[in-house]
């Protein structure tokens, strides 16, 4: 099997570019939950997501998959964790 090397280079650069807009709806998303509701973590999470989007859009993070992986996770964290205060706060009978 013969490999192209004139085609992989953009292949690579149009999948970070899809990867830098899968990141910034959300992040567009969850600053507007933050304008609606006021809670810092969407807050949090929006910055995170920009912020790596913005990145990947530069080409500062180009063969940095831990950083992107580590923005994604963060990002899900702090919305996880929104959630579960969430529930604490509407059903204080359930201990989370």
């Amino acid at each position: 099997m013969s490999r192209d090397p004139g085609l992989q280079p953009e292949r690579t650069r149009l999948s970070w570019h899809r990867t830098g807009w899968s990141m910034l709806l959300p992040g567009l998303l969850c600053l507007r939950g933050w304008t609606h509701s006021g809670d810092i973590f969407y807050m949090m999470g929006g910055m995170l997501l920009l912020s790596g989007s913005l990145a990947m859009f530069c080409g500062l993070v180009q063969r940095r998959h831990y950083i992107v992986s580590f923005t994604v996770v963060a990002t899900g964290i702090l919305l996880l964790l929104m959630i579960v205060l969430k529930i604490k706060i509407l059903f204080p009978i359930i201990t989370v």
